[in-house]
């Protein structure tokens, strides 16, 4: 475990292997640690790199308030406090939409983004997210942690990972308030008028059965000229543990190509890429 404070709050991070740096971005109610799978594989190439958002998993916040464009600073800071000039860069669902936020508006600290099952309008947010921006709903959940177990049990499916119960504990860690304020800024942001300016590669992977982001997000990249998407009708919110071989081999494919021309992926499984946009996502 390392921690670093950046504008006097603690910051815990993990990094693993060698290489050019790729940051991983969890999302909401979760920690760094669900990524380590991921990463395992990464770190075999790269120098990977993951952070818990203020107020979530073992970084502790006094006064940033959780928002989606404070914790977009908070990715730069983490890059200025340990020196890191330019990364490619990986979120998931509230990190996605982070990941992509830091990209449009610092794209020359970003070299490439890739976003899973990112909402890039909030009004995607399943009906469940969007009771938490009410207080006394999010006051409730928060202190009924049999349930918030049980529900991030649930959206990470079935999950090989032997330290699942890490990724739980990590799930109590958050309050009330990081909860209501991180959902109520994810409601509020709407990315569709700026992603046309896009500059940076992008690889933007929805799974095809997710009840908790809508995969129609998908549709809004098919005209982004630097942006390929993928669904992965399988899988649900979380691709990466659903069907962790197929999105390895893709994400590694999009992470180690030539960025001076087009992306085609090599994944052999029934996705749509956004190569070919008359075709429309398969979402069952």
């Amino acid at each position: 475990m390392s921690m670093i404070v950046i504008d006097n709050q603690t910051v815990h991070y993990e990094v693993f292997g060698r290489g050019r740096p790729v940051l991983f971005l969890h999302g909401w109610m979760g920690s760094w640690r669900y990524w380590y799978p991921t990463i395992e594989q990464v770190e075999k190439q790269y120098r990977a790199y993951s952070f818990d958002f203020w107020g979530f998993g073992e970084s502790r916040r006094k006064s940033t308030t959780e928002s989606i464009g404070n914790y977009s600073r908070q990715v730069i800071r983490f890059l200025d406090a340990l020196g890191i000039d330019k990364v490619m860069l990986v979120g998931h669902s509230m990190g996605g939409m982070v990941a992509l936020k830091t990209a449009l508006d610092a794209p020359t600290r970003i070299a490439k983004v890739v976003t899973v099952g990112a909402p890039i309008v909030g009004d995607s947010l399943s009906w469940f997210l969007k009771l938490m921006y009410y207080r006394p709903i999010a006051n409730t959940f928060a202190n009924a942690p049999w349930l918030r177990r049980f529900l991030f049990r649930h959206f990470l499916g079935e999950t090989s990972d032997p330290a699942v119960q890490e990724i739980l504990d990590d799930s109590l860690k958050s309050s009330a308030v990081t909860l209501q304020r991180s959902i109520a800024s994810m409601l509020h942001t709407d990315l569709r008028p700026e992603i046309g300016r896009l500059a940076v590669p992008a690889l933007i992977v929805h799974g095809g059965r997710d009840e908790i982001v809508n995969p129609n997000q998908a549709d809004l990249f098919h005209h982004v000229p630097p942006a390929q998407v993928v669904v992965m009708p399988k899988s649900r919110h979380f691709p990466f543990l659903d069907e962790p071989d197929q999105f390895n081999t893709l994400l590694l494919g999009f992470l180690g190509h030539d960025s001076s021309s087009s992306f085609r992926s090599s994944f052999r499984q029934p996705v749509i890429n956004a190569s070919f946009p008359a075709h429309k996502p398969a979402i069952d």
